[in-house]
């Protein structure tokens, strides 16, 4: 194959530096890949753009000197844009409100095609990745617009034409547009094999990137084929629906992949990693993804291929992340969508993992979690960065197992233990703090650190919430059910809570 890739997802709060993303593509050369993507979204700092670039945006700079570097090597390293979906970041800064498809700002994470304004600020975005990046290839986006036909003049347009029709009339002048500027154009396939007749519309030179994290790609790329396009397929590393990574989805999901694309002679694979925030980092699965490189190019089995780059120690870790505690526990097996970061970070609110994993953590599979993660501390060398995945699985049942004995002392009234259960849980989940800096200072969320500030102070309010049920007498009558007193919306004196019915 001609191409095999795969693709750093930046856009998700990362902040890489040169010296990182030498090393990157360094290990990424050594490990058979010859491209490297970089997924920006709005994490670059596009010159026509400015208002759009918080801290940390990857510069034009930085680009051009890998770009420099590598490419003599044998190493493409070409952007990844998006242009009409996933354009949040763009559009929840001040100044992008503007080109929102949706009725409201925090409601709409994609462009309208209709908006002239929007069309020209793409093409600003666009002009600038050409002019950082020397690849012949332009990966513009395209994936996942569900929100084509929100707006007034969008509406008419697909009540009359169909979604198919308004994607691909937008997506051919910007593909055209490219072509114009002399780059090839990319697009992930799946908005044109929801709305076939959207193919029709794009010009043939247009390379289609085939994503099925699922399942083969056989039988779609297929489909792309026999429609004139020439086709990457893409697995997918399965980190972005697991608390660390689905192991063995991941290897099958490359396999899949990489047995399609030799049957059907596609253009080649790139492997694509997702949404590196949230209490994860790359480092952690850095040889996973050289694994990956090394199975395609080099035919090396799994094993031996996360062994050389990590070490066995490592492999047998990842094994038991990856593969081990997903089949033990329910709760995160596979098919699941990363429950345990959903319910502990992203719903800003640790109280809920306790009520959907409390059961689970405080028997028999918690205790084994908790077994597994003390013989990997002890078996994994001192600054391997799976050493953090590992804390967050044994701080999150320990957390989880702290929560039901404040429950239990609740729901006996003795509120003052309860409070005192719930601050050393806070004190339990702040020790997190020192590996999520770890990670900032790697390039990775600067934004997790805070989203930690703010469970933890989540659970310091409620202990204060508890305490002010005393009203006189260590164990009252009258309590709020325990479930409605950490709710974000609870209010003393409103018996009925109403509004925490309304919402998780």
């Amino acid at each position: 194959m001609q191409f095999v890739g795969w693709m750093m997802d930046i856009a998700r709060e990362q902040s890489p530096s040169y010296e990182f993303l030498e090393e990157v593509a360094s290990r990424s050369l050594d490990a058979g890949y010859n491209v490297l993507g970089l997924y920006l979204e709005h994490r670059f700092a596009y010159p026509s753009a400015p208002w759009a670039a918080d801290v940390g945006a990857l510069t034009t700079k930085t680009v051009q000197r890998l770009t420099k570097s590598f490419s003599p090597k044998g190493l493409r390293v070409i952007p990844f844009l998006n242009t009409l979906g996933h354009m949040e970041g763009f559009i929840r800064a001040e100044g992008g409100q503007q080109y929102a498809e949706g009725e409201t700002t925090r409601g709409s994470a994609q462009i309208c095609p209709s908006n002239k304004e929007a069309v020209k600020f793409v093409r600003g975005l666009v002009s600038d990745a050409i002019k950082a990046f020397d690849d012949p290839w332009i990966h513009l986006g395209g994936d996942e617009a569900h929100q084509l036909g929100q707006c007034p003049v969008c509406a008419k347009k697909v009540a009359k034409g169909g979604v198919g029709k308004l994607y691909g009339e937008y997506y051919r002048d910007l593909c055209e547009f490219v072509l114009k500027k002399g780059r090839t154009p990319c697009l992930w396939a799946d908005m044109v094999l929801q709305y076939p007749e959207a193919l029709e519309m794009l010009p043939k030179e247009t390379i289609l990137f085939d994503w099925q994290y699922s399942d083969s790609p056989s039988k779609t790329t297929a489909q792309l084929q026999k429609a004139g396009f020439k086709v990457v397929v893409c697995p997918a590393v399965h980190t972005y629906d697991a608390t660390w990574c689905h192991l063995p989805l991941t290897m099958k999901n490359v396999d899949d992949h990489v047995a399609a694309a030799k049957k059907l002679k596609c253009e080649g694979v790139l492997v694509t990693t997702w949404e590196f925030s949230f209490f994860t980092n790359y480092a952690s699965t850095l040889p996973v993804i050289y694994a990956a490189g090394r199975r395609i190019a080099k035919k090396a089995p799994w094993e031996k291929a996360l062994k050389e780059e990590g070490c066995a120690e490592y492999a047998e870790a990842a094994k038991v992340l990856g593969e081990k505690i997903p089949k033990l526990s329910k709760f995160m097996k596979p098919g699941t969508w990363r429950p345990l970061r959903e319910l502990f970070v992203m719903k800003d609110n640790p109280f809920y993992l306790w009520e959907a994993w409390r059961d689970e953590a405080c028997g028999k599979v918690g205790t084994e979690i908790l077994k597994l993660c003390d013989h990997l501390d002890k078996t994994l060398p001192p600054q391997d960065p799976l050493h953090w995945s590992v804390q967050l699985h044994r701080v999150a049942v320990e957390w989880v197992r702290i929560c039901e004995k404040a429950y239990q002392r609740y729901a006996k009234r003795d509120v003052r233990k309860c409070a005192a259960l719930l601050e050393e849980g806070a004190l339990r989940i702040a020790t997190l703090g020192p590996g999520l800096r770890r990670i900032e200072e790697m390039g990775g969320s600067r934004a997790d650190s805070l989203r930690l500030r703010r469970i933890v102070q989540r659970v310091k309010q409620v202990a204060r919430r508890v305490l002010e049920q005393q009203r006189g007498t260590a164990k009252p009558k009258y309590l709020p059910a325990f479930e409605v007193i950490y709710h974000p919306a609870f209010v003393p004196g409103d018996q009925a809570a109403w509004r925490v019915s309304q919402y998780k």
